[in-house]
């Protein structure tokens, strides 16, 4: 017979514990992010997976943010294009879904409250999206970009968690900031497509958007929650100390209590 009365104090039971304890509590500490990946599978299912193709194709180009449909459906187009997923690898999902929105969004919002969260990333998708419409349309007229790109479909949710990561900048511990802002800036040079000097428009509106969410971070976030943000480090790495000083000592104490009672 296996006794498993330690089962529970073990170190692979304790963390599979807390896991299981915090995704229980996630969708009542962050109820808009929570809401919002849970329709944004959906959606996505459905246009991608379940409608016939030339439906699923129609409601991606009314969707689309490209130059010829935005100024026609400017409402539709970008709100909408938050509500499907785009194409891309399961590295472009783990980054976009899993950090920028399930992550980065949550703690937003458990930070900062559910408005001013949803403003943050609202304001990235859609300032991004106007400057790169306005790139755009320059760069078409001028022969940088191909005339292709006016028509391109451009829809989806990377604006937005690109202005959800560098959002939660000020959240974080003070050394850790610049590293996180250059991060959420440059990653997306990484992988663009030049055009003479100038990178694809996919990747400026990346840019664009980790610009916008750290500004808008800044304005809404008071300085007393970016104050905490590196007093819980402190305190972290305080408590880390004391239980290793605590952890060293008992078996010295231990030691000690024995050779008293041989005495």
């Amino acid at each position: 017979m296996i006794d498993t009365s330690q089962s529970d104090g073990a170190p692979g039971a304790s963390v599979l514990g807390r896991s299981l304890r915090a995704f229980a509590r996630y969708p009542r500490h962050s109820p808009a992010t929570a809401a919002y990946l849970v329709v944004l599978a959906v959606d996505t299912v459905v246009v991608k997976r379940l409608l016939p193709e030339a439906t699923a194709g129609r409601i991606l180009h009314e969707i689309s943010t490209n130059l010829d449909n935005l100024p026609r459906r400017p409402f539709t187009s970008l709100f909408g294009s938050l509500l499907v997923v785009d194409h891309g690898t399961w590295l472009d999902y783990l980054l976009v879904i899993g950090l920028g929105l399930a992550v980065c969004l949550a703690l937003l919002e458990r930070r900062i409250g559910t408005r001013r969260a949803l403003a943050v990333v609202l304001l990235g998708h859609v300032g991004a999206t106007l400057i790169t419409s306005v790139i755009v349309a320059e760069a078409t007229h001028v022969g940088t970009y191909p005339l292709a790109i006016r028509h391109a479909l451009d829809y989806g949710v990377s604006y937005a968690s690109s202005a959800a990561v560098a959002a939660i900048t000020p959240l974080l511990p003070r050394l850790a900031r610049p590293w996180w802002v250059v991060g959420a800036v440059v990653y997306p040079l990484t992988a663009a497509d030049w055009y003479g000097r100038l990178p694809d428009f996919t990747t400026i509106g990346h840019v664009s958007a980790a610009l916008i969410g750290l500004t808008a971070a800044i304005v809404m976030i008071p300085a007393e929650a970016r104050r905490k943000g590196g007093d819980r480090a402190k305190s972290k790495v305080r408590a880390k100390a004391g239980a290793q000083a605590q952890s060293q000592a008992q078996p010295q104490a231990e030691a000690e209590a024995e050779a008293r009672v041989r005495g």
